[in-house]
């Protein structure tokens, strides 16, 4: 029973992650400085700091933090100091990255199961179906 807990943590932990990727690469490619990059919020459970940014996973399954995100900066690389367009493409990133997420999971669970083709259980008199020659187990 505990499994499906574990499971679904790790599950809604990778979304999360790749979201958060998505603002954290775009807020990078527009110079925006990246205070931290953490999976979750709350106490550090373990982290690294490397540059200028500090990489870590806490104990609650969120965010992330941005120079300016949430508060004044005097930072020239501050969130609130770029050009609405590069505000725009950070806040955008996430759910962008979602999308790439569930377009790359559907292609390789399609590519993995495959489809099967639509089947005629049975053909009605004097319908179209039967016009058109369709018969019972016929693949459409």
């Amino acid at each position: 029973m505990i499994i499906k807990y574990i499971i679904a943590i790790l599950l809604f932990s990778a979304i999360i992650l790749f979201h958060e990727l998505g603002h954290f690469l775009l807020a990078k490619a527009n110079g925006i400085r990246v205070n931290e990059f953490s999976l979750g919020l709350g106490p550090t459970i373990i982290g690294f700091t490397k540059g200028e940014t500090k990489y870590s996973i806490k104990l609650l399954p969120f965010g992330g933090m941005m120079e300016g995100e949430d508060s004044q900066s005097n930072d020239d690389r501050s969130f609130q100091k770029k050009s609405v367009w590069a505000r725009i493409s950070v806040v955008a990133a996430g759910p962008v990255f979602n999308f790439i997420m569930a377009f790359v999971l559907a292609v390789i669970i399609l590519g993995n199961i495959g489809i099967s083709a639509p089947t005629v259980a049975q053909v009605e008199d004097g319908y179209g179906a039967q016009a058109a020659g369709l018969q019972a187990g016929d693949e459409i």
